[in-house]
This record gives structure tokens, C-alpha cells and sequence, in this order.
């Protein structure tokens, strides 16, 4: 059985890490076929798109309160950001390679900073393990690719913390209108620009390997036989050197 690790530097507002995690999902259901006994551990760290966008405190006095946050319409954003006809290339673009991965992609609503849903992906990685993150990342994705929801708002990040298992409304709402993990998450997306790393989605798998974008299924599963392949290479050599020692 081999215990895969991967690490995963993603923000909640870019739609190639919604793609990527399909991707990699179908990478893993793949590789199970063959290998049923092996186990993934996903692990979510923080990536800002739009660093400058993000709540900060003002010289030196006390930080804002996290909410509300302003957001805008995510449509007139991209327009501003890209210019209006290839703003509507990529949509349409993104469009079809989310129904390619089996998504039902949708650029309507608003968007805006994406430090609370972090912040929300840590308290689920701490009170819920794994699961709860997962779970919680992908009601945060498809809330707002697929469902137009603007996910800056308290409401729907309770929402969806409940709908992730953290516990009652009550203490999720607490938990995100008290600021806390804000510097936490902050500081993460700051080390992943100092190593480098200046797009998303990026893994890291079992700290050997990275893979940069959303990469086709296939490229996964290469370096999942890879990792194993040399594992397996690496105990043959321990058999056989305890097995000189023997004789």
C-alpha cells in the first residue's frame, strides 16, 4: 500500500483549480483501479489571484472587520482585467472545457477577495480533517462557477461550513466574524509567491514531484506509477541487501 501525499496551492476564485481538482479526482479513481489499497491525502493551501485586493489594516491601526466584504460583478471584472472581447473568448473557452470535465461553468454574480473563504478551508482543516476540507472547498467552487453565488457574503460561508460538517451555523458564523486564521492564511500565500510559485493551481506530490496548471488526468497518473515504481525498486534493494546479511 503506498500513502500518497499531495499538496495542493489553489485559490477559490481561479477556475482552472476547479478543473484541476476534477482532474486529479479522475487521476485518483484511476490509479485505484489498479492499486485499490492506496490511500490520498489532499492537503488545500492558500493562493491570492488579486493580492492587492485583500483586507488589510490601513498604517498602524487595528485591521477592519472582515465583513461585508465589497464584490462586483464578476463579468464587468473580467472586462476591466482582460478587455471586453477577450474577457467573452475566455468565458466562452472556460465554458466548454468545464463540460468537457463533466462542470456546468457560469460567469454571472459577483466576485470578490477570496481571504475569508480561506480562512474558512483552514477552520475546516482543523475541526473537520480531510473530509471537511474537501467537501468545503468544493461547495465554495461550485457555489461560484456553477451557481453564480457571490461567496464573499457571511450567509453563504456559512453555509456552506455547515453544509461541510463544522459544526452549527452559530459557531461557523463565530468563528468567521471573529478574523481569526486571517494572518495564518495571509502569511501561506505569501510563502507560496516566495517559493515561486505565481500561478494556480500547483501540486506538490509526496514533496518530490510538481505539477504546475490543470493538468490532463494522464499526467498524474504518470508520476503516481512513477512514485510507486521507485518505492517498490527501493524495498526489492533493502530485501536483497538484508538478505546478504544473512548469509
Amino acid at each position: 500500500m503506498t500513502q500518497y501525499n499531495i499538496s495542493i496551492t489553489s485559490d477559490i476564485v481561479c477556475p482552472w483549480c476547479y478543473i484541476g481538482h476534477t482532474r486529479l479526482s479522475k487521476a485518483i479513481a484511476k490509479h485505484k483501479e489498479s492499486n485499490p489499497n492506496d490511500t490520498f491525502k489532499l492537503s488545500y493551501k492558500p493562493f491570492y489571484l488579486n493580492p492587492a485586493a485583500q483586507v488589510h489594516a490601513s498604517g498602524s491601526g487595528p485591521e477592519p472587520p472582515p465583513f461585508p466584504i465589497p464584490s462586483i460583478d464578476r463579468r464587468e471584472y473580467y472586462a476591466s482585467k482582460f478587455g471586453p472581447q477577450r474577457a467573452k473568448q475566455i468565458e466562452a473557452m472556460m465554458i466548454q472545457t468545464s463540460h468537457d470535465e463533466g462542470l456546468d461553468f457560469k460567469f454571472g454574480g459577483k466576485t470578490g477577495p477570496s481571504r475569508n473563504g480561506h480562512r474558512l478551508i483552514r477552520y475546516a482543516q482543523n475541526h473537520g480533517g480531510e473530509d471537511a476540507q474537501n467537501a468545503a472547498m468544493k461547495g465554495l467552487w461550485r457555489r461560484y462557477f456553477e451557481q453564480e453565488v457571490d461567496i464573499t457574503t457571511l450567509d453563504t460561508l456559512v453555509e456552506v461550513g455547515v453544509e461541510a460538517g463544522l459544526g452549527s451555523a452559530e459557531g461557523v458564523k463565530q468563528f468567521l466574524e471573529s478574523g481569526a486564521e486571517a494572518k495564518t492564511v495571509d502569511e501561506e500565500a505569501e510563502q507560496a509567491r516566495d517559493k515561486g510559485i505565481s500561478g494556480v493551481p500547483h501540486y506538490e506530490i509526496q514533496g518530490l514531484y510538481e505539477v504546475s496548471g490543470a493538468q490532463e488526468p494522464r499526467a498524474f497518473e504518470m508520476l503516481f506509477k512513477r512514485y510507486k515504481d521507485s518505492e517498490a525498486k527501493a524495498e526489492a534493494g533493502k530485501t536483497a541487501a538484508n538478505g546478504s546479511a544473512c548469509l
